[in-house]
């Protein structure tokens, strides 16, 4: 019993060193008031126009990876390894040069693709475009900065400054919104990822020089495109595969307010994110230091893939039973409509999170091919099942098909890292 009380006590003591804590209790708190004002913004803004938001933030999300084309994953992969410090920086360095270049290109080029409306018939999407999708730049480069202190293990300053910077951006977006409506959103959204983006030179200005946005660097490409072309792929397809079903609707689904009511219910699903995401972020950097030591890597992974699993299904079950009371309470049954959704996006959600760490295995032992090839076979099954669904069901469809598509996701990321333990 002593030993059973003892050995749980250093998995607690192993996660508080590697700032598992100051990490999670950052992410608490801004998840915590960005829900808030998720939930205020909802309470000020029609169902449309939540349903706007949402499918913005799809495109966001999707393009963002096409722009920063993996290069903060390089970052974290390459910084993580045992180099010198000054190695290191030039990486970082070489990393946020092309990052800079190749996310204003890809602004453009949306900006352009717009006025035909290739994103949207919906006017009001189309006029919010070039205010939503700005942060294609700022929040790429922010990423960079954020991969290369993650991968030297400088996790309680990274929090320190998450936290006071989201804090700032979640005021404004409030504010700005309960004054100009979704306007005041995403003018609020963009000042909070241009804050961050300041702070974050401010605080890092003295790993720059001028060699940093030299024309010469461009001979470093191929170093950090290694890792970086698997990584884009990878989350591309990852976010896709996640979100398609946004994308579909946007095309298929001519009643925004039903979209609305759907992207409400997707973005109480944020809270069972949260514990995953927290433990992938830890984990990536500290399993790429293992990737030669197979012993070390399997039970590492083993001891903290159970705490996972514990996570998620208790977060799930909760989540489950008092989201309906809070929606109605909250909003006197003005997203009463959501719930028929929630209950089937939470469990496919859930389903997702418990492949954060077999993910960050795949990752962190440098297969990161494979974490492309779980998402893209992920998203051409999500595709064809959404649109079947979509057509029988129409749009109660997409939420019944997101527990089957993250069965799929989960069966899919389990292969694949079972290949990795066997080519360690």
């Amino acid at each position: 019993m002593n030993a059973f009380i003892d050995n749980k006590l250093n998995i607690f003591r192993q996660f508080q060193q590697k700032g598992f804590f100051h990490l999670l209790s950052a992410n608490v708190l801004i998840q915590i008031v960005a829900f808030a004002s998720q939930l205020f913004v909802a309470g000020i803004l029609a169902p449309d126009d939540m349903g706007r938001i949402k499918i913005i933030q799809t495109y966001l999300s999707v393009f963002s990876i096409i722009a920063g084309m993996g290069f903060n994953t390089s970052v974290l992969k390459l910084c993580s390894e045992n180099r010198s410090l000054e190695n290191k920086k030039l990486l970082f360095q070489y990393a946020l040069f092309f990052t800079i270049i190749s996310t204003v290109s890809l602004y453009f080029i949306v900006l352009i693709l717009n006025l035909s409306g290739v994103f949207s018939n919906d006017k009001i999407i189309k006029w919010l475009i070039p205010l939503g999708l700005f942060p294609i730049i700022s929040n790429s480069v922010f990423m960079v900065f954020v991969s290369y202190f993650q991968a030297i293990k400088n996790i309680k300053l990274i929090s320190k400054l998450t936290i006071s910077n989201k804090l700032i951006s979640i005021t404004g977006i409030i504010l700005l919104t309960y004054l100009l409506g979704i306007k005041g959103y995403y003018l609020a959204y963009n000042l909070s990822f241009i804050l961050m983006l300041l702070v974050s030179f401010r605080v890092y200005g003295s790993t720059l020089n001028a060699e940093t946005f030299s024309i010469k660097n461009f001979s470093q490409f191929s170093t950090l495109w290694k890792y970086a072309k698997s990584s884009m792929f990878a989350n591309l397809f990852s976010e896709m595969s996640a979100y398609v079903d946004i994308i579909l609707l946007s095309f298929f689904i001519k009643d925004m307010q039903q979209i609305g009511y759907y992207s409400f219910a997707l973005t109480i699903t944020v809270i069972l994110r949260l514990f995953p995401g927290t433990v992938q972020q830890i984990a990536s950097p500290y399993f790429s230091s293992l990737a030669n030591q197979k012993a070390d890597f399997i039970q590492a992974f083993e001891r903290y893939n159970r705490l996972l699993y514990i996570g998620v299904t208790l977060s799930l079950v909760v989540v489950l039973i008092i989201t309906p009371f809070f929606t109605h309470w909250i909003f006197k049954g003005k997203y009463d409509e959501s719930m028929l959704y929630f209950p089937f996006l939470a469990i496919g959600w859930s389903l997702r999170q418990l492949t954060q760490l077999q993910s960050g295995a795949i990752f962190g032992s440098g297969k990161i091919q494979y974490n492309a090839y779980v998402s893209l076979i992920s998203l051409l099954f999500n595709i064809i099942s959404i649109s079947i669904s979509l057509y029988f069901f129409g749009l109660m469809g997409a939420a019944y098909a997101s527990i089957i598509n993250g069965l799929v996701f989960m069966v899919c990321s389990w292969y694949f890292y079972k290949k990795v333990k066997t080519e360690i």
